[in-house]
């Protein structure tokens, strides 16, 4: 991503800047829970929404042209034009668009939770860098969103795929809930 004011370069998962005037600085980033309309009204019955119905030429063919869930579908893969502007291989130890969940720490270190190891409307308890991080998944949004048990803070998280994540986190951790369980 390119900023208008200083058209510097930006990495859009971690904030970083990397080309130019800006270059070696960092934005502020935070959390931000994904959900649906439906599982908002749940938790907030009162919530206001305020929907457009203008929708930019773009993003109706997009939606046209993908639909939902295209990926599972078809088990489409990177384009190989996107896959050429990357400056490294993508990370084997997961399939490259499979969905998680990224966890970011205060030491910018990452760790990847798989959709597949989150149960559906469960949770998941985590001991990582001496601290017990809890993801809840929704029922109603199949969405996952961790906090620290401690304090009941949110840490930095994405809803990603493996190969972004990976790729800005080229040494995070995977979580592996048999791995998991058989040491704790």
């Amino acid at each position: 991503m390119r900023d208008e004011e200083s058209l510097s370069l930006w990495d859009h998962i971690s904030g970083d800047c990397f080309d130019g005037p800006l270059s070696g600085t960092k934005l502020e980033f935070w959390p931000v829970q994904l959900t649906t309309v439906q599982a908002e009204l749940e938790r907030y019955p009162n919530s206001i929404f305020i929907h457009s119905e203008r929708l930019p030429l773009m993003a109706k063919i997009m939606r046209w042209f993908f639909g939902q869930n295209l990926i599972e579908r078809t088990g489409l893969k990177l384009p190989p034009r996107f896959r050429r502007s990357m400056h490294r291989e993508i990370d084997p130890r997961r399939p490259e668009m499979d969905q998680g969940l990224g966890i970011i720490d205060e030491n910018d270190k990452g760790k990847f939770y798989p959709m597949k190891q989150i149960p559906r409307g469960g949770m998941v308890e985590d001991v990582w860098n001496g601290r017990v991080l809890i993801i809840e998944r929704g029922q109603t949004d199949g969405v996952p969103f961790a906090r620290w048990k401690d304090s009941g803070e949110p840490p930095m998280q994405l809803l990603t795929r493996w190969y972004g994540f990976s790729f800005t986190y080229p040494d995070c951790d995977i979580f592996n809930e048999v791995k998991e369980k058989q040491f704790v």
